[in-house]
């Protein structure tokens, strides 16, 4: 049966799931078939990975397909050999006509200095007398004159305002021929991959292809709304989007992921362990005999001589920046690829088996001494205890996770979060923020105020989850009504967990903090200076409905036996911990009300010491 060919389809990126470094993209294409059919789909630049690429078939059945790695669009020779000749013959043009512009100018400018000058009448003997008046000029030809270098003048001007035209039409002409000799010969040769599946069926069919590529990243990020009249707050949750992969998704579906994508496809089989005298048994997964092997590497391509592709680039190059582009060395090269997303060639197994070999328990046991939870000790006839066990090394630490990437956020929770709509996202276009949830939870608002720290209220909400699913921690932006009241930092949550909200400051309420010192002397042998402080709280609600109002503040412990601290009164009752110091009320303002606390402590301590604080 033949393979027949079919034409470039349009592909569109129809999808995308973007990870905490790298994004799953999906492509779809319609094709109609007649038979077996090789179909070519769009090339792939940027950083994709070739072992991810994947070709379904809706329709119709995958019998094949075929990668091959590829540069760029190579440079229409046709077009470049035009522009090249359109370019030179252009420059000759401009030079005659600034020429010809600058010879009539200069004659322009030589008529203008013409002036007209009549014949002199000599005395009758031809002698020179110091008595008589100077000669008479004779002004008979002067009209003709004038007349002659207005004429002259007149056409000159007439064709300097013709050059002057010319010249500036062949410069914008060859300003937009530069322009397009720049696009062309400027134009980085890209790294990528082609893709043709060979597909079989009759009639329509919907052809997916999937792979991944790096450079694509998001950041939750919240804004809570504090609704004051109805206590409520409007949870929008979206993804802060940012990609640099070489293409752009127009008008895709986008689903934003926790998860850490994992490509450990094999089980590991464990080893016979047996217990030896001198080494330390750490279990090393073996190497798995696996049915799947790579096909083998195509073979390099033979040496070329420099293609008429670089020598037209390099022409363009110099006729459009006024010299000849200078080769990159060939570290540049090496990291040209690297940029493009080329992947470098990952040392095989052999190499890798190669490189460890000559390595000996003992190092492995002098990089991790020491026991651990899960190891226990073995004693042998002439040799001391020896420590194995199934931990791994006290050296080993788990593959780093960036702090502030979405699965560290995520509290270890593979989470996914469908965009609301389809969303554009440009390669190096900067940062784009995708709404993903939106919530309005029902809330009971209080004021947390510190009066001995700060003159600030704080507004928080203590609440279990509405929200039913898990939301990963992230930066929050807080409003309060239209206004502004700050930033905050919110934790992985799980629906139904209870957790503090922040919802930032009320400006309004503003506590007051009066304290009353009274010192004196007691004791007849011992004498020791006894202070009673007195601190009175107030605090006012500005609202028309009652204020849910907790009240923080604090008295002095001791941690010497010479001073003396002791708590005498606290009205209204509080909330006391003996270990902290620390008083807490729990009170409800009445409206456009006052409401005062206050707390009376001792402090005992010999003549003449100096009390400093410390933590």
């Amino acid at each position: 049966m033949s393979t027949l060919w079919l034409a470039a389809l349009e592909a569109p990126i129809t999808s995308v799931t973007v990870y905490g470094d790298q994004a799953r993209v999906v492509r779809t294409a319609k094709v109609t078939l007649s038979g077996t059919q090789r179909v070519e789909l769009p090339r792939l630049y940027g950083q994709v990975e070739p072992d991810s690429l994947r070709v379904e078939a809706r329709g119709a059945e995958v019998t094949r397909v075929e990668v091959r790695p590829v540069t760029s669009e190579p440079l229409p020779g046709s077009e470049a050999r035009r522009l090249i000749t359109e370019l030179e013959r252009l420059d000759d043009r401009l030079a005659q006509v600034r020429a010809e512009h600058a010879a009539h100018a200069a004659a322009l400018a030589h008529v203008w200095r013409l002036q007209p000058q009549g014949a002199r009448v000599s005395p009758e003997n031809g002698e020179a007398s110091a008595t008589r008046s100077p000669p008479r000029l004779d002004a008979a030809g002067w009209k003709a004159a004038a007349d002659f270098v207005a004429e002259r003048a007149s056409r000159l001007q007439a064709k300097v305002r013709e050059l002057a035209q010319r010249e500036s039409a062949l410069e914008r002409e060859q300003t937009a021929l530069l322009q397009e000799a720049r696009r062309l010969g400027g134009a980085p040769r890209q790294q990528g991959l082609e893709v043709l599946p060979t597909v079989t069926g009759q009639g329509s069919a919907t052809l997916t292809l999937t792979y991944v590529t790096r450079g694509a990243r998001w950041v939750p990020t919240y804004e809570l709304r504090l609704e004051p009249e109805r206590n409520r707050v409007e949870v929008a949750f979206a993804g802060r989007v940012s990609q640099d992969t070489g293409e752009d998704w127009e008008d895709a579906a986008l689903t934003l992921s926790t998860a850490l994508p994992s490509r450990i496809t094999r089980v590991p089989e464990p080893t016979t362990w047996k217990i030896g005298q001198l080494e330390r048994f750490i279990p090393t997964a073996p190497t798995v005999p696996d049915a799947w092997r790579a096909p083998p590497p195509p073979p390099p391509p033979s040496p070329q001589a420099p293609d008429e592709d670089e020598r037209l680039r390099g022409r363009l190059l110099a006729l459009s920046e006024g010299g000849a582009p200078q080769p990159p060395a060939p570290e540049e090269l090496v990291e040209e690829e690297v940029a493009a997303g080329m992947p470098m060639p990952a040392p095989s197994v052999e190499a890798r088996a190669s490189a460890s070999k000559g390595r000996s328990f003992e190092s492995l046991a002098e990089m991790a001494p020491g026991a651990n939870s899960d190891s226990y000790g073995v004693r042998i006839d002439g040799v001391g205890a020896t420590t194995v066990g199934l931990s791994p090394p006290a050296t080993w630490r788990p593959p780093p996770v960036a702090p502030n990437s979405p699965a560290a956020l995520a509290g270890g929770y593979a989470l996914v979060f469908p965009a609301q709509r389809r969303e554009t996202v440009r390669s190096g276009g900067g940062e784009r923020r995708v709404p993903l949830l939106t919530e309005s939870w029902p809330v009971q608002v209080q004021r947390d105020v510190y009066p001995a720290l700060t003159p600030t209220a704080f507004l928080v909400a203590q609440l279990r989850s509405p929200s039913k699913q898990v939301l990963p921690g992230g930066e929050a932006q807080l409003f309060v009504g239209a206004d502004p009241a700050g930033q905050a930092k919110l934790a992985v949550v799980a629906p139904g967990e209870p957790f503090t909200l922040p919802l930032g400051v009320d400006p309004a309420v503003r506590p007051v903090r009066n304290v009353r010192v009274v010192s004196k002397e007691k004791g007849f042998l011992g004498k020791k200076d006894v202070t009673d402080y007195l601190v009175t709280l107030e605090v006012a609600n500005p609202y028309a409905v009652p204020l849910a109002l907790v009240l923080h503040d604090q008295w002095p412990l001791s941690r010497s036996q010479d001073v003396e601290v002791e708590l005498v009164r606290v009205e209204p009752s509080a909330e006391q911990d003996k270990d902290k110091g620390s008083l807490v009320w729990r009170l409800t303002v009445p409206p456009s009300a006052k409401t005062s606390v206050s707390f009376h402590y001792t402090v005992r301590l010999p003549k003449g010491w100096r009390l400093t604080q410390s933590p």
